[in-house]
């Protein structure tokens, strides 16, 4: 009953903080009409609860690739591991950056496929949002020394290109979106994610924009999952970070049927659709 009765003032003062961050808008539609594909009907959501302010800000995102596409229940819970190791060292940082958020990605690497190390575990690749950055060949007995070297050098804000860590270098995409596809904790994401990423994909190939693994030309856009990031009931959850602008927009109950104007608007223009927004964060100093 409140926001029937207070929508269009609730939804005022959210457009609102969300210009106070630097991001604009979007005057288009929101849906395409032109997409035809759905999610199946038995799939519940939550449509009623607030979107807006859902989840944490947050300082950091590292994510560990695995090259799959689920991951246990605790996905970074698995003793001796690297994205163990690293989780621990986020949960007991003191960062200037503010919150440390680690999960694990189906982003991939050749190791992954040939080196046991890399199968295993106990060595990885780390992309580091919304710097854009990877640090590779990542050792567990390592990570307390690189992370912390890495936050010291986000504090003092120093430029990406002069940040000296072994194996670090600059990601050529110019974004990249994320989708939950963690079915082991909700067989929601596990079902959406993927015809997220089928649309999402297919519009990308139409722009020249479409990026995978092995793909390193410049200014494109990649699609990957990660693990569970909270709010499931909000599926599709989907985390767009822009390199240029160090824009980090987080939406969430996407459809297929937002994928055209996602890309179009969030992804391309930083624009951003407010009923569909959880957070947004302007990382650029």
């Amino acid at each position: 009953m409140f926001n029937k009765i207070f929508g269009k003032k609730s939804d005022s003062i959210i457009e609102e903080q969300i210009k106070d961050q630097g991001f604009e808008i979007s005057t288009c539609p929101e849906t395409c009409d032109a997409c035809i594909t759905n999610f199946p009907k038995s799939l519940k959501f939550e449509e009623d609860e607030p979107l807006y302010n859902s989840t944490k800000p947050f300082g950091l995102h590292l994510l560990i690739s695995t090259g799959k596409t689920d991951w246990p229940h605790d996905a970074t819970g698995t003793p001796n591991t690297l994205s163990n190791a690293i989780a621990d060292w986020a949960s007991k940082k003191k960062s200037k950056l503010g919150n440390i958020k680690v999960t694990v990605s189906s982003l991939g690497s050749d190791e992954l496929l040939i080196d046991d190390e890399y199968i295993n575990g106990k060595m990885g690749d780390v992309l580091i949002m919304p710097y854009f950055l990877w640090i590779k060949k990542v050792k567990i007995e390592d990570v307390a020394e690189i992370f912390d070297k890495l936050n010291q050098y986000l504090e003092n804000h120093t430029p990406v290109d002069d940040i000296e860590i072994p194996n670090c270098s600059i990601d050529n995409n110019s974004s990249y979106i994320f989708l939950c596809s963690h079915k082991t904790r909700d067989k929601k994401c596990g079902i959406t994610a993927p015809i997220m990423k089928k649309e999402m994909d297919l519009y990308l190939r139409e722009l020249e924009l479409y990026r995978d693994f092995g793909d390193n030309r410049p200014n494109g856009v990649q699609v990957a999952f990660l693990n569970h990031i909270g709010g499931h009931k909000f599926a599709a959850n989907v985390i767009i970070y822009n390199k240029e602008s160090m824009k980090n927009i987080w939406l969430a109950l996407c459809r297929p049927n937002n994928v055209k104007p996602i890309i179009d608007e969030c992804v391309l223009q930083n624009r951003v659709f407010p009923n569909k927004v959880r957070i947004v964060q302007n990382f650029n100093w």
